[in-house]
């Protein structure tokens, strides 16, 4: 199975080569391939619009910049540990952990993937000096940080200061529109939903009718608060936080005591409780409230990196499933049996390249008969009826090769799918052959 130790460059070194290693496996196909099916291939997948977008931004992103404002004990920090899924933020139940706009960098190795200004409410800030307000200071620090959208976050069971921190909000959008003329997305944060009653409910999945519309009325009165103010948003999204940690050796610790942890023992700190509430909503919403196409692609290289190769796995195997369509529209009975296979083939191969494994035609090929793909044995029915149906052209012109085109194309979706369980998702041969005989059943 694949490398868990791969790191995000590797990953992104193998989806820049994507198009030279089509080139190279489509080169390298046997000769009883014909060069209408490799043209076929090779020019579906290099001008496929999407695909073309997708691989244009791995080459063309940065690390996207949040500007994070909420009073004390909103969660900030405890939101960004959710977004990144590790502890990366202090965290504390007690105390302020953001005394002063504070500046973020996440890496990984010496590649900054994610910048964060967190700031403190403007109730809450303080004057540099006599000379320059509290309000100015926050907003020449955050035209300094030129953001790429702005999340203002609430507190689902406080309400205080909404409308104060809205107004001032409104006017440092209006100033960063002013200055760097393009506007400031701004989505609302409200965090917290898990302390919302009946709070013994922690895990989102149990999460109570009663306790879900009180969260949706909450919303709503904060949607109204921020409207009267004037401040446009992009979107409000309840959400909750709440992540319990544990050392590598499974020890569960407070938040209180993760700092008096070597950094080491921090670096590695584990999930205990995992009650994380729309955060992949939250991510959505970002993904697509960034203006900068550079930055929205640096979130999902950042964080998102694993749903964007099953993203373009995925449109691989739509890409490859009209492929097979194509060729099996051709009413010459059996021939195209093999062509299948090599069309089916490539596209496993491609499949395991983006999971960061290299492996073989060859390979690949082993691995769709190994779970009854095309010429195995349990295919055999669905192969014969696939040729056969190529007979009623004789009697029906055309309509023999659509049965066959429909089969080979949800044949071929099947694989895909059943490829992306096994490289991307890391699930076993037993469990993805079961996946694929489950789905070849219900066709």
């Amino acid at each position: 199975m694949k490398d868990n130790d791969i790191k995000i460059e590797q990953r992104l070194e193998n989806m820049k080569k994507f198009y030279v290693k089509v080139g190279e496996i489509v080169d390298n196909l046997p000769d009883s391939i014909p060069n209408k099916t490799r043209d076929l291939i090779k020019n579906t997948i290099l001008g496929d619009k999407e695909l073309k977008e997708l691989m244009d931004g791995l080459d063309s992103h940065r690390p996207p910049k949040i500007f994070l404002i909420g009073r004390t004990g909103v969660g900030k920090s405890s939101l960004i540990n959710a977004l990144l899924g590790s502890y990366f933020a202090n965290v504390s139940d007690i105390h302020s952990c953001t005394d002063k706009a504070y500046r973020y960098e996440y890496k990984d190795q010496d590649r900054v993937l994610m910048e964060i200004l967190d700031t403190r409410g403007i109730a809450e800030s303080d004057a540099l000096d006599e000379s320059i307000s509290a309000e100015n200071l926050l907003i020449s620090q955050i035209n300094e940080f030129s953001p790429d959208i702005a999340i203002f976050m609430l507190n689902a069971t406080h309400r205080d200061g909404i409308d104060v921190d809205a107004r001032f909000l409104k006017d440092v959008s209006d100033r960063y529109e002013e200055i760097n003329k393009i506007k400031l997305p701004i989505v609302v944060v409200v965090n917290k939903c898990d302390e919302v009653q009946p709070t013994r409910y922690k895990t989102p999945s149990q999460y109570p009718q009663r306790k879900i519309e009180k969260i949706n009325e909450i919303v709503k009165n904060y949607r109204d608060i921020i409207g009267k103010t004037g401040l446009k948003i992009r979107h409000i999204i309840p959400v909750s936080s709440l992540i319990d940690w544990q050392t590598i050796d499974g020890d569960e610790i407070d938040a209180e005591d993760i700092h008096n942890l070597p950094q080491d023992d921090i670096g590695n700190l584990q999930i205990a409780f995992d009650g994380r509430y729309n955060i992949d909503k939250l991510f959505d919403i970002l993904d697509k409230a960034i203006l900068d196409v550079e930055a929205q692609m640096g979130l999902r290289m950042a964080f998102r990196l694993e749903t964007l190769v099953k993203r373009l796995s995925k449109h691989l195997t739509k890409i490859f499933s009209g492929i097979s369509a194509t060729v099996a529209l051709t009413p010459i009975p059996v021939s195209d049996v093999y062509i299948l296979l090599i069309i089916q083939s490539v596209l496993v191969t491609l499949i395991a390249s983006l999971s960061g494994r290299d492996i073989s035609l060859e390979s690949a090929k082993e691995f769709i008969l190994s779970i009854g793909g095309v010429a195995g044995v349990g295919f055999a029915f669905r192969l014969l009826a696939q040729q056969a149906s190529k007979f009623i052209n004789v009697v029906l012109p055309g309509a023999g090769s659509a049965v066959s085109s429909g089969i080979a194309a949800a044949g071929t979706s099947a694989i895909g799918n059943t490829a992306i369980s096994y490289y991307i998702d890391d699930k076993t041969l037993e469990e993805v052959k079961k996946q694929f005989e489950d789905t070849r059943d219900k066709n």
